[in-house]
């Protein structure tokens, strides 16, 4: 018997063996009469007819599978919920996904194990109160639809682990959530929201909230994507009305007036022959618009510039884009005397668009306007290729003082067009923020401000969320999840870029072709009017390695300076022959920095440094990469030799990276070049749109042809260096069946690849855990599938560094308990694949790891999750393209709320959270986090701790 012959027949006699009758897919209007009359269904616990055309279940006696556990009810055309199944008593997940039921009402409730309900776009409008009633319920998927609200007795569903409420166009999650105190995940993204209601500041600092497809501010954006206990705390405090202020930005060449012109609207005289700006000048003032004609609304209309004057010298430019912001305002200052090309008026607008996009808002202001010279600017011409970032122009003289009133009404205008100005912020908050940026003192002790929180009733947990936002907002310098640097806040920003541009000016490190000698770091910033407290040394020199200023020579008392080395480019040798991978990336404008901080970002390959490229190798892995650029805008990436997709990755990851984070205004394209080659003509100058290729292997051609060469080019060769599959899932499986076929060597770069992957993968979920992890039995005792549940099990944790993951520490003990991995199964089964394929880097890790564990680990893992909750046809279906299925993200946010039971310290057995150059949190041990975050430079023990901060009046 064959599915063509008799579809319901084959079924039924399949889920005899399986336990799942299948009818999926058979434009099913009712289920036949024949599905029951057959004998030896007991043990269906899964019943699957999804993509049919039923209308309802018409009376299907489904007491007649008394074991029935799931049904996919997914892709029909339901109107109701189903007739029939508010009284099955064993039935625990019900999936109606992709119907057309508007309300939910579940008639005469008695679904007493019912802990999965899945209704997604079914352009649900309304659930009934019998919602209610399922108070076993843990897993509840909304997503999708249009609903208006939730029914008040939502809150009795006590059990309720996770709640998907997203793509509810304009749905506000009610404040009577919080009351559901199992939660451990919400789903809100894709709603359009502006705001989040202040009482959802309630919920546990435990749980994860999905925001993204959201228009909040700039504030809760921040907040959330450090820290959800960060997000809950501001919640909790918003207690006022909202604040007007605002950041200002003056750029522009050096000696055109920027600091004449920000003293004229603090209101003080102008001084002839002022010094120019070094590094920053930060002050604040206010500004109304004196158009307003009623004097209730010219108060209204006050607004707090806090202005930001930038030094216009070349060497400073690099730096000063860590504090250009999104939502500011900039002003771009220009001499018409000198004309402006010569005060490059277009490039400040080029790095003003490219590091802040279509979010900021420019205006362009000529200045000594009384020295006769009328601006020449083509202005229009500007408009049209910069859009509204531009708000306008006007040219002021700031000795005689024209223009200036007119300055202050434009800025007070563009100011309550930003985000920021306007929103809510607790005026505890507030004060906290206003008396750290009255201090005289440029920095403070974390103790210093916790005492400064103190003394204007902020509590410890918003103090934590404070002190983090206000360096993402930009008014003060801090790392808190740095652990030498989390004892100090910078206060004045320019206190601090001083510091460093002293190290750009040091004669002797640009003799040196920017090798700073420690020896050095006294004579810096010791000497003469400077006087830095030798004390802080060590800490502006890790503020510089944080910047991507300079990084730590290895096995030297020095650190490069990346902007500083030479511009001749060295010789060595690249090999001519064998694979290698290759990129060019064009941009649309030049992005400064980008050398540098690629060369600071990738340090630990490091082998070579120019100023426009680098070389890097992996001796490891027996790899190399050339990266450089070719002309100021297009960059070219190589990799050759044994492992070289993953040096070739991590280098495509970082520029990527980098691009999202420093210039998300900045246009570019990346290129792969044509793969062929000939004695005559040599390579080809043709090349494919990486995300051309990228789309073509996703539905899976393999063939492209060169339109210079006419000849075809394999698309996995271009994009990896070897085939590859389209899912994540397949990617394991490939590695397991290479390693089989050709030895560990030959799957090396394979294994690295796929383990990237995972990490990617993994971090879209979670963040604030590790995640990798083997499990092994306590007794030592052979395998007995009988006792599986009467044996406790060791969770051993790992190192996640890429390319040398290893365990790490104590493993923690788990107990005899079955409910845990049926929570975990889906995730349990993905990292075993992963575990299953770190034979080949087990192999170049001196024997710490041995490779038949990590295969009876993985083995056990499959087991323990097989025996607790079998693979479900449903579960393999939901696979995707390098991501978690939706069973296995909800399976790794079980595994965090274990862990963090498991280690309530959330010591990690000493494994600490690092940020990669190419976008991805990993858990490291010391060892390795030590290669991205060095510690402190030592001093004598006199030297060794800050003891000179001066604590900020009451």
């Amino acid at each position: 018997m064959t599915a063509e012959q008799d579809p319901i027949k084959y079924a039924v006699e399949q889920a005899r063996d399986t336990g799942t009758l299948a009818l999926s897919g058979l434009g099913l209007t009712c289920i036949p009469d024949e599905t029951w009359d057959r004998e030896n269904l007991s043990n269906v616990h899964t019943l699957d007819l999804t993509n049919n055309r039923l209308e309802d279940l018409n009376g299907a006696p489904i007491d007649q599978l008394p074991n029935l556990k799931k049904i996919m009810l997914d892709r029909n055309r339901l109107r109701l919920f189903p007739h029939g199944l508010h009284i099955s008593a064993s039935l625990e997940y019900l999936s109606l996904d992709g119907n057309g039921i508007r309300s939910l009402e579940i008639p005469e409730v008695h679904l007493p194990c019912l802990t999965t309900l899945t209704v997604a776009k079914n352009g649900l409008e309304e659930v009934s109160s019998t919602i209610g009633e399922l108070r076993n319920l843990k897993y509840l998927d909304l997503s999708d639809n249009l609903l208006g609200s939730l029914p008040q007795n939502i809150a009795e569903l006590q059990q309720l682990r996770e709640l998907r409420l997203g793509g509810n166009p304009g749905f506000v999650p009610p404040g009577r959530i919080t009351a559901l105190r199992s939660l451990r995940h919400l789903d809100i993204s894709n709603n359009h929201l502006t705001e989040l209601p202040v009482e959802l500041g309630g919920l546990p600092n435990e749980i994860t909230l999905r925001l993204d497809g959201n228009f909040f501010n700039e504030t809760i954006e921040l907040l959330a994507k450090r820290q959800t206990s960060h997000l809950l705390a501001y919640l909790r405090s918003l207690d006022a009305e909202p604040y007007h202020e605002a950041k200002l930005i003056l750029v522009g060449e050096g000696n055109v007036g920027k600091t004449s012109m920000i003293e004229a609207l603090r209101g003080n005289p102008f001084v002839e022959g002022r010094p120019t700006t070094h590094g920053i000048e930060i002050h604040t003032f206010k500004v109304r618009d004196e158009h307003s004609e009623e004097k209730e609304e010219k108060e209204g209309k006050e607004v707090t510039l806090r202005s930001w004057d930038f030094g216009g010298q070349e060497v400073y430019r690099i730096t000063h884009q860590f504090f250009f912001s999104k939502g500011a305002l900039y002003l771009v200052v220009w001499r018409p005397r000198e004309g402006q090309e010569a005060n490059f008026v277009e490039d400040w607008l080029k790095r003003i668009k490219i590091r802040c996009g279509e979010n900021a808002r420019v205006l362009l202001v000529s200045t000594y306007s009384d020295e006769g010279r009328s601006p020449e600017i083509d202005y229009s011409q500007l408009r049209r290729k910069y859009g509204d970032i531009l708000a306008g122009s006007l040219s002021i003289d700031s000795k005689s003082g024209k223009g200036i009133r007119e300055l202050k009404t434009k800025l007070a205008v563009m100011a309550h067009t930003l985000p920021r100005t306007g929103e809510r912020i607790s005026h505890r908050w507030l004060d906290v923020q206003e008396e750290l940026l009255r201090s005289d003192s440029p920095y403070v002790k974390r103790a210093t401000f916790d005492r400064i929180c103190d003394r204007h009733n902020v509590d410890e947990l918003e103090a934590e969320a404070l002190a983090p936002l206000l360096n993402d907002l930009g008014y003060i310098v801090y790392y808190p999840d740095d652990q030498e640097l989390r004892d100090i806040l910078i206060l004045q920003p320019e206190w601090l870029t001083k510091a460093i541009s002293y190290v750009f000016e040091d004669p002797e490190t640009r003799q040196n072709q920017g090798i700073l000698s420690h020896a050095s770091l006294a004579r810096i910033w010791g000497g003469g009017e400077i006087g830095y407290d030798e004390k802080l040394h060590p800490y502006f020199l890790r503020l510089m390695e944080k910047f991507d200023v300079s990084y730590r020579i290895p096995e030297e008392d020095a650190s490069l300076i990346a902007q500083l080395v030479p511009y001749v480019k060295p010789e060595f040798t690249w090999p001519d022959s064998g694979p290698e991978l290759s990129l060019y990336c064009d941009f649309a404008h030049r992005p400064t920095g980008l050398i540098p901080w690629m060369t600071v970002r990738t340090r630990r390959f490091s082998s070579k440094q120019w100023r426009q490229g680098f070389l890097l190798t992996h001796p490891e892995y027996d790899a190399k990469a050339l990266v450089e650029l070719l002309s100021p805008t297009r960059l070219s990436i190589r990799a050759v030799g044994g492992s070289h997709y993953f040096i070739f990755s991590v280098l495509r990851d970082t520029l990527q990276h980098l691009i999202r984070i420093r210039w998300p205004g900045l246009a570019y394209r990346i290129r792969v070049p044509c793969l062929t080659y000939s004695d005559h003509v040599g390579q080809c100058e043709g090349s494919f749109p990486i995300e051309n290729l990228e789309k073509l292997r996703s539905d899976g051609t393999l063939g492209l042809v060169c339109t210079e060469c006419l000849a075809e080019n394999d698309v996995n060769q271009l994009l990896l260096g070897f085939p590859a599959a389209k899912q994540l899932q397949q990617e394991f499986a490939m590695v397991e069946s290479l390693r089989t076929l050709h030895g560990e060597v030959a799957s090396i770069d394979q294994v690295l690849r796929a383990m990237l992957l995972f990490m990617k993968a993994t971090n879209v979920e979670v963040t604030d855990c590790p995640t990798l992890f083997t499990l092994s039995r306590v007794e030592s005792k052979a395998y007995d599938a009988r006792k599986l549940w009467r044996e406790s099990h060791l969770l051993q944790l790992w190192c996640e560094e890429p390319g040398s993951q290893h365990p790490i520490g104590e493993p923690y003990n788990l107990g005899a308990t079955k409910e845990w991995v049926a929570d975990i199964a889906p995730y349990l089964r993905f990292t075993a694949k992963a575990v299953s394929v770190l034979a080949p880097i087990a192999g170049n890790l001196g024997g710490l790891l041995d490779a038949q564990d990590l295969k009876d680990s993985s083995l056990l893992m499959k087991a323990l999750a097989d025996a607790a909750a079998p693979l479900k046809i449903s579960e393999a279906a939901e696979e995707a393209d390098d991501q978690l299925s939706p069973a296995e993200g909800a399976a790794l946010r079980r595994f965090r709320e274990m862990l963090f039971k498991l280690d309530s310290s959330h010591d990690f057995r000493g494994l600490r959270r690092v940020y990669l150059p190419a976008g991805q949190y990993v858990w490291l041990c010391e060892t390795h986090y030590r290669v991205y975050e060095p510690s402190l430079l030592q001093l004598s023990e006199s030297q060794k701790s800050i003891d000179g901060s001066v604590e900020p009046s009451p």
